[in-house]
């Protein structure tokens, strides 16, 4: 799709505005906009705070991913029939939905709002449990079961605790499958992450790169990508768009293992920056499209140092290999033989 952003006119500015509207967006000066379906000041501000509440790049420019996101928002459970088809189903009242199987002890896998298989079997075994016709379809009398069950669904979502239990069990990095992903262009960002891919195969890593270059390949794509080629792990490199280390993550739900590599990857990072900020959940197709854990790590800078940067974020992949009690103890000096 074009990109929509600040000064288009015409009937696709009047229906991001639209959806913005219904989705409680308003704010101050709107109402000439609204008139003209033209894209000003006050749309762009609007725009940002859609993108901003959805974990999404705060560009203000409705791109293909900020579209996609005005499309699922307007979803509530109950709205439509869920099933597992392809493409699946993607929207809020997935995300929903599988929130609430999470929280009543049926995993549904992360709640990314992507109707898989993974929610696909948790529907079934709810419907089991629950003795309504186990045929996978979210319709009226599962919601109104669901809806029945709602006060009696916990604070913890078994997906994460699933997920902490599958992140202890690490063997090291030999053979390990490890994607470096990088933006069309990103010529600096490629260059470093060619120097991680060294130290990577050294430690017996699998490496493999997705995006850059020429090849323009939208951030879905290389995410799709990623999970064909079975990796184990994602790390996604920007330069020139401020600092910052992102991994998947809701108002309702986060991964525990893209956490636990962005906290390693900061703790290395304040030591080579002299201070850099915190970790924070994000919703960008990279990470939240992806099946393992994933990081983007920006940079506002080249680095000085290339050598010494990529040196310290292999360091960092090796790491989160590392069986758990190796790297309870601190044991960074010798390499994992898996």
């Amino acid at each position: 799709m074009r990109n929509i952003g600040l000064g288009d006119r015409g009937p696709a500015v009047a229906d991001v505005q639209k959806r913005l509207r219904h989705l409680g967006y308003d704010v101050p000066g709107w109402d000439d906009e609204l008139k003209a379906s033209s894209f000003g000041e006050a749309t762009l501000n609007a725009v940002k705070a859609f993108q901003r509440a959805r974990g999404l790049r705060e560009t203000g420019t409705v791109d293909e991913s900020t579209w996609n996101e005005l499309v699922e928002a307007s979803f509530r459970l109950g709205d439509r029939f869920l099933y597992l088809r392809h493409p699946p189903f993607r929207g809020d009242d997935v995300k929903e939905l599988q929130m609430l199987l999470n929280r009543l002890g049926f995993n549904a896998g992360r709640e990314d709002g992507i109707y898989g298989r993974q929610t696909d079997s948790a529907v079934r075994r709810f419907q089991h449990e629950i003795g309504l016709v186990v045929d996978g379809i979210v319709g009226p009398t599962t919601v109104e079961a669901l809806g029945r069950l709602r006060k009696a669904a916990g604070d913890t979502s078994v997906a994460e605790i699933f997920e902490s239990l599958q992140d202890e069990c690490r063997s090291g990095i030999r053979g390990k499958r490890v994607v470096l992903e990088a933006e069309e262009g990103d010529v600096e960002a490629e260059t470093l992450l060619l120097a991680v891919s060294e130290c990577l195969w050294g430690e017996g890593a699998r490496v493999m790169f997705i995006g850059g270059g020429t090849n323009p390949l939208p951030e879905s794509q290389r995410a799709r990508l990623a999970n064909d080629l079975h990796a184990d792990l994602v790390l996604g490199l920007r330069i020139g768009g401020g600092q910052g280390i992102h991994y998947f993550g809701t108002q309702s739900y986060s991964s525990p293992r893209g956490k636990r590599l962005a906290h390693i990857i900061h703790r290395e990072l304040e030591l080579v920056f002299g201070g850099f900020p915190e970790p924070t959940p994000k919703s960008f197709p990279i990470l939240r499209e992806t099946k393992m854990p994933a990081v983007v790590v920006e940079l506002d800078r080249p680095p000085g140092r290339s050598s010494g940067l990529a040196e310290s974020l292999s360091r960092c992949v090796r790491e989160y290999f590392m069986p758990s009690r190796q790297a309870s103890n601190g044991d960074r000096s010798e390499g994992d033989d898996g």
